[in-house]
């Protein structure tokens, strides 16, 4: 009995152990818990990135204003067929810094000028035609178009305005064109095929017609297509 008694444990030695598996046992359920309730928190953050959000077209605005826009649909008449009209092109993309350009005038420019509004570019390897640039009436800033002929790459201003005619970009590009402009009779075909105009008293197709003679010799018309029966006629704008 003796000798069982000598070979047990003493007690007073290990009383700390049962206070310490205890505590230990403690910190581990509290870092438990904790954890629990990060990956709970962090759960529905990574469920709404992960799910993408549904965007009407509505909700898009257009890349282009209205005065960008008619100026785009011109150039793409005149010169789409020999060159690629570019939008919104950044000027870090134009204005290469070379030797003999003015850093100073580079700075101020792109610090107020982000982006040319067009650029035409060859369409067998994109090489820079010109460039276009809208500005206000009456404005008489600096603009980006004495950078970019610094850099050798040619720049014609245009007022901002909501329509631009072809013979208007035409003269404007004609340096820059290989094709020949279209003569009066073709561009009345065209115009013609692409346009539908209803005459508004008796909702027939209305014709394009050039006036041959007289006081409005050379100028455009829509005329009914049962004119002589019906008279209605309409100068053409474009």
């Amino acid at each position: 009995m003796q000798e069982f008694l000598n070979g047990l444990p003493d007690l007073g030695q290990s009383n700390w152990l049962i206070p310490g598996l205890g505590l230990l046992i403690v910190i581990i359920v509290i870092q438990t818990v904790l954890l629990s309730r990060r990956r709970k928190k962090a759960a529905p953050a990574a469920r709404e990135h992960s799910t993408p959000v549904p965007v009407s077209g509505k909700d898009i605005p257009p890349l282009l204003t209205e005065p960008e826009l008619a100026c785009f649909n011109r150039l793409y008449e005149v010169a789409g067929k020999e060159y690629h009209i570019m939008a919104k092109v950044a000027l870090s993309d134009l204005a290469i810094v070379k030797r003999g350009v003015d850093r100073s005038l580079l700075e101020k420019v792109s610090k107020e000028h982000h982006h040319i509004d067009f650029v035409l570019c060859t369409r067998d390897n994109m090489a820079v035609a010109c460039a276009i640039e809208l500005q206000d009436l009456g404005s008489t800033e600096i603009g980006p178009t004495e950078l970019l002929q610094q850099v050798g790459i040619p720049v014609f201003k245009l007022p901002r305005k909501t329509s631009y005619s072809m013979p208007e970009i035409r003269e404007l590009l004609n340096p820059f064109l290989k094709e020949a402009p279209p003569t009066p009779d073709q561009m009345v075909a065209t115009i013609s095929m692409e346009a539908f105009r209803s005459c508004k008293t008796c909702q027939t197709r209305m014709v394009l017609k050039r006036a041959k003679s007289g006081k409005y010799k050379g100028t455009l018309f829509w005329v009914c297509g049962k004119y002589p029966e019906c008279r209605t006629i309409e100068l053409f704008t474009r």
